[in-house]
């Protein structure tokens, strides 16, 4: 062989090494990352760690004011005589547009959907025409001591306050959004809140329709073991303007910043940015919308793609332009004939692996909303689109207002974007390999059933004092269409037959992917009625 040649060779191979053991260091380095998961329930105080006096006072079911005491964290929240603006509003039909906004007796705001067949939506807003009000937000959580209202607040702060959700608008138990500010209202305050780190934007999530209380802390909490930046979760109990509130879960949201989405940071003045953008409902008031991403082969019925990093006040035209040439040359790529060739492959511009861990999560909780509502894309300037944060498991497993989830058949197999990864036996078979490997782990039964025992042991009485003003959703005939699932059988009697219901889906849904997994590669091969078959 020619000495250049010998020495080309041996420098390339090298080279190569060298690339090919870093990736294996990467691994092994967001693995341990990964694997460091807060887990309330197994770290925090529970009511037996307490002293006697303690227990006594927090196994109390009094949900007075004056007298209340709990294991867990507590939030009181006064909007000092406000009304909470937030609020989604049905107008009457034989007016105007203005003449309902002129006639309503309330400040209105409209959220203006891009969709010209869809009805605009109406929210309430503060009498200053502001979405939000200014609050006092006030925490307290003495660890190994019962928290009361009259203890020293472990956080107080202003904040700014309104409802939030799209159908969890309309519950009884509502869910809040929560931004920290100082006095002006206009300069936000990073804070940190149980240890979940320092931030000014956090969410209360009410669990209503899920009777269970758990499943947003128990899904966020399995998954955060296996993919990054899962929101971290916390239980607290809540109260505001004096009244209890019940069961809450204190959430981040999904943001950049190193504590949650941690992202190379935006050069204000670069036209290339990392971004974080959400495909869901259409009626989300924003004007950060981008259309092309996933229209040009398959539009997504009331949905839009929002772009949540950079955040509106700093995002230029020319970043928006970026995002969207970006992510319509992937949906482009992903959908041509060249997709798995050498220099076209999807895997150039998409994080594989998320996209693997995305189908596996997508497949255990059988949350219908994944894939077209609250669902979150990501890509560091560095790197290249990744799927997820996962969020929002309020109707996972068979919970889903309008009817039953199936406990047979693949849920993502038609989701944008993962249509189209299907097609390649490579990323069928890594789906079929994590799934198997999962299921020998976080996802093993034992772990799964063993995490509902111990956060239900967690709870303890709290879950009782929910249910002392929320005890009347377990009969469906005592709310509205909104506050219960269809058809009403599905409604759970009692908590115990919640958890149940939430317990068994879940098995009999493992065991039937345990089944089928490797039914996968069906959508792999090639078929005369496939759509966009290659």
């Amino acid at each position: 062989m020619n000495k250049r040649v010998l020495v080309a060779f041996v420098c390339i191979t090298l080279l190569i090494g060298a690339g090919v053991a870093q990736v294996l260091i990467w691994n092994v380095e967001e693995a341990e990352v990964i694997g460091q998961r807060y887990l309330q329930h197994e770290q925090d105080s529970s009511l037996s760690d307490l002293s006697e006096e303690d227990q006594a006072a927090a196994s109390s079911l009094s949900t007075d004011p004056a007298t209340f005491a709990t294991h867990l964290p507590v939030v009181s929240i006064d909007t000092h005589g406000q009304t909470i603006p937030g609020e989604k509003i049905d107008m009457p039909d034989d007016e105007s547009d203005e003449e309902k906004v002129e006639s309503a007796g309330f400040f209105l705001g409209v959220s203006e959907t891009e969709n010209p067949d869809s009805p605009k939506d109406y929210y309430t807003v503060a009498a200053d025409g502001r979405p939000t009000i200014a609050t006092t937000f006030t925490l307290y959580a003495q660890e190994g001591q019962a928290n009361s209202l009259s203890d020293q607040p472990a956080l107080q702060t202003q904040a700014e306050l309104r409802y939030r959700g799209h159908s969890s608008r309309l519950f009884d138990k509502k869910g809040y959004d929560i931004t920290f500010t100082e006095e002006d209202r206009t300069t936000n305050k990073n804070l940190d809140v149980l240890g979940m780190g320092e931030d000014e934007d956090w969410i209360l999530h009410g669990p209503f329709i899920d009777k269970t209380l758990l499943r947003n802390y128990f899904v966020m909490n399995v998954v955060g073991q296996f993919m990054p930046y899962i929101p971290d979760v916390r239980f607290c109990e809540l109260f505001v303007n004096g009244q209890y509130q019940g069961v809450y879960v204190l959430m981040e949201t999904v943001k950049a910043s190193p504590y949650r989405t941690d992202l190379t940071e935006t050069d204000n003045n670069s036209e290339e940015t990392s971004y974080i953008v959400r495909l869901d409902w259409e009626d989300t008031d924003s004007s950060d919308s981008i259309e092309e991403f996933l229209y040009t082969i398959l539009r997504i019925k009331n949905a839009k793609f929002e772009v949540v990093y950079p955040s509106p006040n700093v995002l230029s035209d020319e970043q928006r332009q970026w995002i969207t040439d970006n992510l319509t040359d992937i949906e482009k790529a992903l959908y041509s004939y060249d997709y798995d060739t050498f220099f076209y492959g999807y895997w150039n511009t998409l994080d594989v692996d998320s996209f693997i861990d995305y189908v596996i999560v997508s497949e255990f909780t059988t949350n219908l909303d994944q894939g077209y509502y609250s669902t979150y894309f990501y890509r560091d300037i560095r790197g290249k689109l990744s799927a997820g944060p996962v969020w929002d498991y309020n109707n996972a497993f068979d919970n889903y207002l309008e009817g039953s989830s199936t406990e047979v058949g693949f849920v993502s197999i038609n989701k944008p974007i993962v249509l189209m990864l299907f097609k390649d036996e490579s990323f069928t078979q890594g789906c079929i390999d994590r799934y198997r490997e999962l299921r020998e782990g976080v996802l093993s039964t034992e772990y799964l059933n063993s995490l509902i025992d111990e956060t239900i042991e967690y709870l303890g009485p709290a879950i009782q004092r929910n249910f002392s003003v929320w005890g009347y959703s377990f009969d469906p005939n005592q709310v509205d269409d909104s506050n219960r699932l269809f058809p009403l059988d599905r409604n759970p009697a009692s908590y115990e037959e919640a958890v149940e219901d939430l317990r068994s889906y879940m098995d009999r849904r493992l065991s039937w992917l345990d089944d089928h997994i490797e039914n996968l590669k069906q959508y792999s091969h090639e078929s005369a009625v496939k759509r966009y078959n290659h």
